[in-house]
């Protein structure tokens, strides 16, 4: 909200990383081959820029003024509710008029004299700050284009590079360790930009604004900007790697004895020419193409990445579903990733170690191991009771016991305030009995109530409310039980999920022909990104604003972000629709078992037995023949 952008255009953010992702991979996978660990260091710069132009928006964006709805302005307020009637607000200073005029009913306020019009726009000065930094929008699509990027080159180029200097035991165990860092990552970032929130976005906040307030800005930037410097740091001695490591050459040998490549084919991967690689890259792609099992696997990556996509809404939606801060939110939820995906990834790498799986056995554990995850998304179904708003879910004619003769259809503008000028500029919220209003101007009130210590306790003369008082924030509290309840089974499905990720990987590995690996793990990426993970966002965040009930309109009549959703409907709709993408994944991983041919297996009895039993074995066979 503070750059005053919506679901879809957060959305366009994400989706930007994936577009340049998707271009950049399947480059990498054909025309980086040769200097892999070259453009990893290239890739963790970029990374560092990506973090770089976003974070340094802080530098010129405006944001809330300098008010508190828990600490205002004491001895202005104090006179308006002692004897309001002989208050001149046009004598007032500039902050303290629009601290008086900011929610309240503003027919009232123009009855007591001053400057201020029946039908200004309650919260408009708060809301100048959010589009006047709607222009850095731009800035945060360049900097997700640039991470897009950025991470390309590890991702595909890091798999490549790890699968030379590992032989094939030893890369089931390297490339476990790199998903667990990998996926550490998230809940980490989490945890920490949980924690920067608690300082405020300029590391200087202004006079009387605390981290209660609702102008209160945490430094989102301190969880992109630090963390770059060391991604910065480790670029250069990336780049100082040798281009081989001392080990390929015992890889290469024991590959070239396992007839899985010669040393002339690897010589000649390494020394091609840009014409070579493009002319080889064809007969490559038509034999990805027809290879069936790794097509069923991709496919269901896509379903997969789609639902995994509804994962960068969490965050909002917590703090919807519980009434969390998203400090708290950052918390709670890095709390119970780094559960989920450290004992699930875990879990996986044991799984690995109970046998040694063929491959077309270890696709239908993990075909089973993704049905069983599938229960566990609905754990978000339980959430706290929602609260009910006036003009949202009933009208105010209910609230009221139907005082007036107007419609009974819930609007925001009643007979009961539609003298106020309210807007939905700004989210005050106020509450009596169960009932939330919008803001104080929505409830209809005209007066504050402050204590001896000049602190807000409520609004006095609200029309629009059954006590004729209201009290600041909403009615609703939190539910920690509901919370640890849904998180609890959340992180049992994460822990299912991701017990088959190694193997997962593995399959991947052995789906294909050595020699094809690389360009088949860039065109996983390429075309898991473009169809899953880059439209999952709009999917999700269309599906988030299909269910707003009141959106943030300004005097221009320009539409900004959501404020209130219809909390059960969205719930139901989100949760349902990352049920069905799961369940086509695991329907196709299925699938990819059944078709997955017996001649992929080969070479695994080597792995299984050894240098020295696969040498035997071929001996007795030879012995077998002659004497047949």
């Amino acid at each position: 909200s503070v750059f005053n952008l919506n679901s879809k255009q957060t959305g366009v953010i994400f989706m930007a990383n994936d577009i340049s992702g998707t271009i950049v991979a399947l480059m990498i996978a054909n025309y980086c081959s040769a200097r892999k660990v070259r453009w990893i260091g290239v890739g963790m710069l970029v990374v560092f820029l990506s973090a770089v132009i976003p974070s340094s928006t802080t530098l010129f964006a405006e944001y809330p003024q300098p008010y508190n709805d828990t600490e205002l302005d004491g001895a202005v307020l104090a006179v308006v509710a002692e004897n309001s009637s002989n208050t001149d607000i046009g004598s007032l200073p500039d902050v303290q008029r629009k601290t008086i005029s900011r929610g309240l009913c503003n027919e009232t306020r123009h009855n007591l004299g001053g400057d201020v019009a029946v039908g200004k726009s309650s919260g408009s000065f708060e809301e100048e700050y959010a589009l006047n930094n709607h222009k850095y929008y731009f800035m945060f699509v360049l900097g997700s284009v640039l991470q897009g990027i950025g991470n390309a080159f590890p991702r595909v180029a890091g798999a490549t590079y790890m699968d030379e200097i590992f032989t094939q035991k030893q890369f089931g165990i390297a490339i476990s360790f790199l998903y667990v860092v990998t996926f550490f990552g998230y809940p980490a970032a989490m945890i920490t930009g949980g924690y920067f929130l608690q300082y405020y976005v300029t590391l200087n906040p202004p006079p009387g604004v605390t981290t209660a307030s609702k102008e209160w800005v945490g430094a989102w930037w301190m969880g992109m900007f630090f963390p770059s410097i060391l991604v910065f740091i480790f670029s250069f001695l990336v780049l100082l790697f040798p281009r081989q490591m001392p080990a390929a050459s015992k890889v290469l040998q024991e590959k070239v004895k396992r007839g899985i490549t010669t040393a002339q084919e690897k010589r000649t991967e390494l020394n091609r020419s840009l014409g070579e690689i493009t002319r080889d890259m064809f007969p490559a792609l038509k034999r990805l193409i027809k290879n069936q099992a790794l097509n069923c696997l991709i496919v269901g990556d896509i379903f997969l990445f789609i639902s995994v996509g509804a994962y960068s809404y969490y965050p909002k939606l917590y703090a919807k579903i519980f009434r969390l801060d998203y400090k708290s939110v950052g918390r709670v939820m890095g709390i119970a990733n780094i559960i989920g995906f450290g004992t699930g990834l875990v879990g996986s790498g044991l799984l690995m170690r109970l046998k040694q799986w063929d491959p077309k056995d270890l696709q239908l554990v993990y075909a089973i191991i993704s049905a069983l995850a599938i229960p566990f998304t609905m754990g978000s179904l339980h959430y706290c009771p929602t609260d009910t708003h006036a003009g949202v879910e009933v009208s105010y004619e209910q609230v009221l016991g139907a005082s007036y003769n107007a419609t009974s259809l819930p609007t925001l503008i009643g007979e009961c305030n539609k003298g106020c000028g309210c807007t939905t500029a700004f989210y005050t919220p106020v509450c009596d009995g169960n009932i939330t209003y919008f803001s104080p101007c929505h409830a209809g009130c005209s007066e504050v109530v402050m204590d001896e210590n000049n602190t807000l306790i409520g609004y006095d003369y609200c029309t629009c409310t059954v006590s004729g008082t209201a009290l600041p924030g909403v009615c609703g509290t939190t539910c920690p039980t509901t919370l640890w309840t849904s998180l609890a089974i959340t992180t049992t499905g994460t822990i299912v999920g991701f017990a088959g990720f190694a193997a997962h990987a593995y399959i991947y590995q052995r789906v294909v022909s050595e020699v094809d690996r690389t360009l088949a793990q860039g065109v996983r990426s390429s075309v898991t990104r473009a169809l899953g993970t880059l439209p999952a966002p709009i999917i999700f965040g269309w599906v988030i604003d299909k269910f707003c009930t009141v959106w943030r309109v300004s005097e221009n009549g320009t539409q900004g972000n959501c404020w209130l959703y219809d909390i059960d409907s969205l719930m139901w709709w989100f949760i349902m629709l990352r049920v069905a993408m799961r369940t086509l994944s695991a329907s196709c991983y299925f699938i990819c078992w059944w078709i997955y041919p017996e001649s992929n297996k080969k070479g695994e009895e080597a792995d299984e037995m050894g240098d020295k039993d696969a040498t035997k074995d071929e001996e007795e066979r030879k012995l077998t023949q002659n004497n047949d």
